[in-house]
């Protein structure tokens, strides 16, 4: 079983590389697909230079979703997650996740920065746990983390859901047609920085 993993890029010099890095020492076969979304802080020249990454560069700055999108095309593997480039996320946890889609205990796993855990009160956390109230109430879920960026599912399942969001709005997106195709969904905790 192979995963790929795509990383949305845009002004990340100074965590892209080492973030990358992480990815590569997971003990999983994967393919890394990494989208510069036309990074100004040369982030671009960084990645041009990384061994073992399949790197789209976008000409123009096209968001989050347009960068995922640009990934589709590429995608080789059994299943795919999403990855920021920046340090907040810690790649160490794809192998449970992994785990349940192998052991066909869901269709979907959302990595929950807050499942088994207390956040602070701030603004980030506050604006985060009412997005996704509000996704609860729409879909029906009981979800603690619909913005959270890691979300894996198998390829097929992915490519099925006909993305069309350019920008952060790909997190609601694909929570939406998850539920819309009543898939069955799974979150469980991660670390988070």
């Amino acid at each position: 079983m192979k995963l790929s993993v795509i990383i949305p890029v845009y002004n990340e010099a100074g965590t892209c590389s080492q973030l990358i890095e992480k990815v590569k020492l997971v003990p999983i076969q994967k393919q890394i697909i990494v989208v510069d979304d036309c990074s100004t802080d040369g982030s671009g020249d960084i990645l041009t230079k990384i061994d073992g990454i399949e790197l789209i560069q976008h000409q123009l700055n096209r968001g989050k979703g347009s960068a995922v999108q640009s990934a589709l095309p590429y995608i080789i593997g059994d299943f795919v997650v999403l990855q920021d480039g920046d340090l907040e996320y810690n790649p160490a946890d794809y192998e449970k996740m992994l785990i349940q889609l192998e052991n066909d205990s869901a269709d979907v796993v959302y990595g929950s920065r807050w499942l088994e855990k207390t956040s602070s009160l701030s603004y980030h956390t506050i604006g985060n746990r009412c997005i996704t109230w509000f996704a609860n109430l729409v879909t029906g879920a009981t979800l603690t983390d619909m913005a959270s960026c890691y979300k894996m599912m198998p390829a097929e399942i992915f490519r099925s859901l006909d993305i069309r969001s350019e920008g952060f709005g790909l997190e609601a997106e694909i929570t939406a047609k998850v539920f819309k195709k009543k898939l069955r969904m799974i979150e469980i905790p991660i670390s988070y920085e």
